[in-house]
């Protein structure tokens, strides 16, 4: 099946996305260029087929076939098998495309939340900078529309030096910011949050058109006390 795919892929590849792609992810070198929707019907197709075969044969020679792995793990059904799937991909994680399109994936972890915390505790501390951007960015895409506050109380333990974990969390307090705003500015007022993440996620909430001019106004006076 792999050679199969790999042929597929590169006459599928396009010359002009691989340099956009490769412009967002400068430390990539394996990079095809596939766009994602073809990549997602790809990975729609395998699932259907025989997405163990894939696994099993999976070498991640390039981007393209990583990226399909973690949109296959979203659609596996039996949830033991997808929490241990993702639990043995998280390595291959090396960049921020791979761990955001493994995030969207894996929508099966809203419904379980209880299981999907206890799943999670292993990287919330975590010192690898994309264990801890897989933590946040799975926290502000399932859990800040119903458990506000446990989220919140999360971005306060955060203690990350890599970047794209720092903007993981300041990705993540931006949308508190943006989804419970006056709630957000409280609890930022009262807490000690890591001071990189604090001030960008308060300019990413000022970037947000979901916020009106009045709310940014009161996010411009409080990162001037930073």
């Amino acid at each position: 099946m792999i050679n199969e795919l790999k042929k597929e892929l590169i006459e599928l590849s396009d010359e002009k996305y691989k340099i956009f792609s490769s412009s967002l992810l400068p430390d990539t070198k394996n990079i095809l260029g596939v766009r994602i929707p073809i990549l997602r019907k790809i990975a729609k197709k395998i699932s259907k087929l025989d997405y163990k075969l894939f696994l099993s044969e999976n070498d991640d020679e390039f981007f393209e076939l990583t990226i399909i792995e973690s949109m296959i793990i979203g659609l596996i059904k039996n949830h033991d098998e997808a929490f241990n799937l993702i639990k043995n991909f998280i390595p291959k994680i090396t960049n921020w495309s791979i761990c955001d399109t493994l995030c969207a994936s894996a929508k099966f972890l809203s419904e379980n939340k209880e299981r999907t915390k206890k799943f999670l505790c292993k990287y919330q501390h975590s010192k690898k900078e994309f264990e801890s951007r897989f933590y946040y960015v799975i926290l502000l895409m399932y859990f800040i529309d119903n458990d506000y506050k446990y989220v919140f109380n999360q971005i306060t333990k955060f203690n990350n030096d890599k970047y794209y974990a720092k903007m993981a969390a300041a990705w993540c307090l931006s949308t508190c910011l943006t989804k419970n705003f006056n709630q957000c500015i409280d609890d930022i007022k009262k807490s000690n949050i890591y001071p990189w993440v604090l001030k960008k996620g308060l300019t990413k909430a000022i970037e947000s058109n979901k916020l009106d001019d009045s709310q940014k106004k009161l996010i411009h006076e409080l990162r001037k006390k930073i």
